[in-house]
């Protein structure tokens, strides 16, 4: 756990405590994986790296076995609702933690930062409401035997892909060819 624990006496010290807390309060949202997470409380001014989340073993596949069998699946599957389930528990947390903390305060400054937090805790939830409709596109992909492959050419996914991102669709080839697309437009 590291602590920016500056003296509080320190004007500049001060500065550098409230913009390493609103850092660390912005970094929150673009940091996900379903093995560890980092958490980031402006509160209390302490970044921790969490480690609560389930970590699955990767799966071994063995010498001559066909890929996406039915193990393979079960793996991934239980991978993905563990991931949901987590997702919901965060997102119900978020909700009571939004309702306890609904306090009133005098001070405009204080009334905006709380009301800053809010939106950003919610455009969170949103982003994590939006993967665990991917997570359920993904579940049901499986259930239909689609799961691994590429939408794109059709071509196997690979395992070591969608143990780091059990969500994929495409294989790295097509996914970096629709990245240089995406480059190619935004320019």
């Amino acid at each position: 756990m590291i602590r920016f624990a500056p003296p509080p006496g320190n004007r500049k010290c001060r500065i550098r405590r409230r913009f390493a807390a609103a850092q660390s309060s912005l970094a929150a949202p673009f940091l996900f994986c379903y093995k560890a997470t980092f958490v980031f409380s402006a509160d209390t001014e302490e970044m921790a790296l969490d480690l609560s989340r389930k970590s699955f073993a990767p799966y071994v596949a063995k010498k001559g076995e066909e890929y996406m069998n039915a193990k393979q699946r079960t793996h991934f599957r239980k991978i993905l609702e563990s991931l949901k389930s987590e997702l919901s528990e965060e997102i119900d947390r978020t909700v009571h933690t939004m309702q306890d903390e609904a306090t009133v305060f005098a001070d405009p400054n204080d009334r905006a930062s709380q009301e800053s937090d809010m939106a950003l805790e919610l455009r969170n939830r949103d982003r994590e409401r939006k993967l665990i409709k991917k997570i359920d596109e993904t579940i049901a992909r499986i259930d239909a035997n689609e799961y691994g492959y590429c939408e794109s050419c059709g071509v196997e996914i690979g395992l070591k892909r969608l143990e780091a991102r059990p969500t994929a669709t495409l294989c790295i080839d097509c996914k970096t060819l629709d990245e240089m697309r995406e480059r190619q437009v935004a320019k």
